[in-house]
C-alpha cells in the first residue's frame, strides 16, 4: 500500500512575533484583561462538534442509551495481534504486572479548577525539567514540579495578550532536547473572515520567562471554523492540525501544517503551505527521535485508521504529505454516553476520535481512542508498524466490569514502555469521576495489557454538566523516562469541574 501525494491548498504567513514577558502578562491579570459579555455568551453556548453529522451522533448516543449493555465485561481481554504469534508471545497478565506494576510515584495534587465559568475544561498539560505546566478553557497554570503547591495561574486572555474573542481549545508540549515550551490555543471568530490562532513558544526552559506570540489567521473559506486543533512535533518542526467546519457546521475536512523550530524558537515570521482535505480529527505524533518521516493517523471508523506520512517539514518548499493508508484494525464504533451515580446527566464520550497526539519511536506509532465495548465505553490502544503500515496489536484497557472509561490519552518513551491516564464512572459501585491511570512495562513481553489500573482521585460527587474533557493529557518525564505525570478532569464538590495532576511511573 502506498502513500499518495498530497497537494497544499493555502499558505498561512506570520510575521514576526510579539516577545511577552511574564510581567506583562500579570499587568494584564492586573487590570482585569477579558473578553466583553457577548463574547463569553458565544464560548458558553459552544456545542461538541462531531466529524459526523449532529443529528447522526445524536441518534447513535440515542440508540446506545436505549440498549441494555452487558451485565459484565471480561477484565482479562486479551490484546488482538495481526503480525505476532499468539501463542509464542503469549503472557501471564498478573505476571507481567508483577515484574514491574505502574503506581503513583510523584505528586497527586489538584489542579485548575473553574474559574471562568467556561467547560469543558479541555485539560492539558505537559512536564517540564522544573515545572509542571496546565491549560484549561481559560487559563494557564506552571506548577513547581518539586513543590506543587507553588503555582502560578494567568488567564489565557492575559497570558496572550487578547481579549477580543473567548480562547478555547488550549494545548502544551515541552521540547525535551530544546528545553522549550510551546502553547496553544484558538479563537472564536472575529468575523467571516478572521478567526485566529495562537502559538506561544518560550524563550527557555523556564514558563515563567518570556514568550513569542504568534496569532494566525486560520480561515481561508469564507464563514469556516477552525476547532479541536492538536499538537505535535517532530526533531525539526512544530505540527498543527484542526477540524474545519462550514458556516453551517458541517464538517468539511482536516488541516494541517507545519512550521520550523528554528523559526518559531528564534522568534522569526514564516510561511507555510497548508494541507487541507484531510481526514477528520488527524492527530499528529510526539516524534522521539530522527526518522525521516513523520506519521499523523485518524481513526475514519469501521476496521481502518488513516495513516498519512510527512516528510521535510520544516522545509516549506519541500515538505511532502502522503497518503491516506488504511491500516486495518479491528472494527469499531462511537461510544455510548458515561452515567453517573446520584444523576441522570450522563458524560459526553465524543466520537471515537483520537483526542491527543501519537507517540511516534522508530517504526512503531501508539495511539488511543475510546470505542463501544458490549453496550460499554472503554478505551483501546494501538501499536501501529509505519514500516509496513500494519497494526501490531491493540487491546481494551478499563477499571471494571461495569465501568464506563473515556478520556484516555497514551505516552510512550523511547525503550517503548507506555503510560496511560483515564476517566472512569460506575454507577452499579457507586462511584463518581475517577482519575485513573496504568501502564506497561516493555521488560515485561511483547504482548501488551494494560492493568485496570489505579484510581488515583476518586470525585465527591457528580459532575453536573453533560460536557466533559474534551481530552486529557499524559507526558514522560524528562528527567526520567520510566516515569510520567498526568492530567486530568474530575468534578468538585459544587458538581463544577476540577483537574488533578499526578505523578506515575515503575
Amino acid at each position: 500500500m502506498k502513500y499518495s501525494p498530497m497537494e497544499a491548498g493555502n499558505t498561512l504567513e506570520a510575521a514576526s512575533p510579539q516577545l511577552r514577558t511574564m510581567e506583562a502578562m500579570q499587568q494584564a491579570m492586573r487590570d482585569n484583561l477579558q473578553p466583553g459579555t457577548d463574547a463569553r455568551a458565544q464560548a458558553e453556548s459552544k456545542p461538541f462538534l462531531p466529524t459526523m453529522p449532529a443529528e447522526r451522533y445524536e441518534e447513535i448516543k440515542a440508540q446506545l442509551q436505549g440498549q441494555r449493555p452487558a451485565a459484565k465485561r471480561q477484565l482479562a481481554d486479551q490484546p488482538e495481534m495481526l503480525d505476532q504469534d499468539n501463542d509464542a508471545m503469549a503472557l501471564d497478565r498478573e505476571a507481567a504486572q508483577a515484574l514491574a506494576p505502574i503506581i503513583l510515584t510523584g505528586p497527586n495534587v489538584p489542579g485548575a479548577t473553574n474559574v471562568d465559568g467556561l467547560m469543558p475544561p479541555d485539560t492539558h498539560g505537559a512536564i517540564g525539567l522544573d515545572y509542571f505546566v496546565e491549560v484549561t478553557n481559560s487559563h494557564i497554570d506552571m506548577f513547581v514540579r518539586t513543590n506543587p503547591s507553588s503555582r502560578t495561574s494567568i488567564s489565557l486572555a492575559a497570558f496572550f495578550g487578547y481579549s477580543t474573542r473567548v480562547l478555547f481549545d488550549p494545548r502544551v508540549v515541552y521540547d525535551s532536547v530544546w528545553n522549550r515550551w510551546i502553547v496553544t490555543a484558538d479563537a472564536f471568530a472575529e468575523s467571516t473572515t478572521r478567526q485566529l490562532y495562537f502559538i506561544a513558544v518560550s524563550t527557555s526552559a523556564n514558563p515563567l520567562g518570556g514568550f513569542y506570540i504568534y496569532a494566525l489567521n486560520v480561515t481561508f473559506n469564507t464563514g469556516d471554523f477552525w476547532d479541536y486543533p492538536q499538537l505535535g512535533m517532530d526533531q525539526d518542526a512544530v505540527i498543527v492540525t484542526a477540524n474545519i467546519f462550514s458556516s453551517t457546521g458541517a464538517f468539511r475536512w482536516a488541516d494541517m501544517f507545519a512550521v520550523a523550530k528554528a523559526r518559531l524558537y528564534n522568534g522569526l515570521g514564516f510561511s507555510v503551505p497548508v494541507f487541507t482535505g484531510l481526514r477528520g480529527t488527524l492527530a499528529p505524533p510526539i516524534v522521539l527521535d530522527q526518522n525521516a518521516r513523520t506519521f499523523l493517523i485518524a481513526a475514519s471508523g469501521g476496521s481502518a485508521l488513516s495513516m498519512y506520512a510527512l516528510t521535510n517539514s520544516s522545509r516549506p518548499n519541500g515538505i511532502a504529505l502522503g497518503g491516506p493508508v488504511s491500516v486495518t484494525v479491528p472494527a469499531y464504533t462511537a461510544p455510548p454516553s458515561a452515567p453517573q451515580p446520584g444523576t441522570t446527566v450522563r458524560l459526553d464520550t465524543l466520537d471515537g476520535r483520537f483526542v491527543n497526539a501519537s507517540t511516534q519511536s522508530g517504526d512503531f506509532l501508539w495511539q488511543t481512542h475510546t470505542v463501544d465495548l458490549a453496550g460499554y465505553a472503554a478505551p483501546k490502544f494501538y501499536q501501529i508498524n509505519t514500516a509496513t503500515n500494519a497494526l501490531v496489536q491493540s487491546a481494551f484497557f478499563f477499571g471494571t466490569s461495569t465501568s464506563y472509561d473515556f478520556n484516555a490519552s497514551i505516552a510512550a518513551n523511547s525503550a517503548n514502555d507506555i503510560y496511560v491516564t483515564w476517566t472512569m464512572t460506575d454507577p452499579p459501585n457507586g462511584t463518581f469521576p475517577q482519575v485513573r491511570f496504568s501502564g506497561f512495562d516493555h521488560n515485561n513481553g511483547a504482548t501488551y495489557t494494560l492493568s485496570p489500573g489505579i484510581a488515583a482521585f476518586t470525585s465527591p460527587t457528580y459532575y453536573g454538566a453533560t460536557r466533559w474533557g474534551d481530552y486529557s493529557a499524559v507526558t514522560v518525564d524528562p528527567r526520567n523516562s520510566r516515569r510520567a505525570w498526568l492530567v486530568n478532569e474530575n468534578a468538585l464538590a459544587n458538581h463544577d469541574w476540577g483537574s488533578r495532576i499526578v505523578g506515575i511511573g515503575f
